[in-house]
């Protein structure tokens, strides 16, 4: 996990199944390569009030919370009980190191040390239950 990991929506590349699938892997929001379509044409990231700096994120904006950033935050929570608006706030407040810190360790497998994903229930590397699996 680093800078890159963290896409301007909020959302945390990393623990994302296309990013920690061994096949067909995504490189994340951040990187140019391989992602999935609606990666590549999220309207979020080619937001107007990025005017060409699409690795800002978005808490930078004056219209955060946007209802693009509110509808996403509203999907996540429901489906994965992740808050991409609020990483953002934590960001925003503590720094994106600390931030970066801190999701690191909460994200790790307690049995094997693997990043979990967060739209799995076991662990990808030994199967182990997801802890933060709704």
């Amino acid at each position: 996990m680093n800078n890159a990991s963290i896409a301007p929506c909020g959302v945390i590349c990393d623990i994302c199944l296309g990013f920690q699938r061994k096949k067909n892997t995504c490189v994340g929001c951040n990187s140019d390569g391989n992602k999935p379509y609606h990666c590549t044409v999220c309207s979020i990231k080619s937001c107007e009030e990025k005017k060409g700096n699409e690795k800002l994120l978005c808490y930078e904006c004056i219209k955060f919370p946007c209802r693009r950033i509110k509808s996403l935050d509203k999907r996540y929570i429901v489906k994965y009980g992740e808050s991409p608006i609020q990483n953002l706030k934590k960001i925003k407040d503590i720094g994106i190191d600390s931030f970066i810190s801190i999701e690191k360790e909460k994200w790790k497998c307690e049995n094997c040390g693997y990043l979990l994903c967060v739209h799995k229930e076991v662990c990808l590397n030994c199967n182990a239950k997801n802890k933060f699996f709704p």
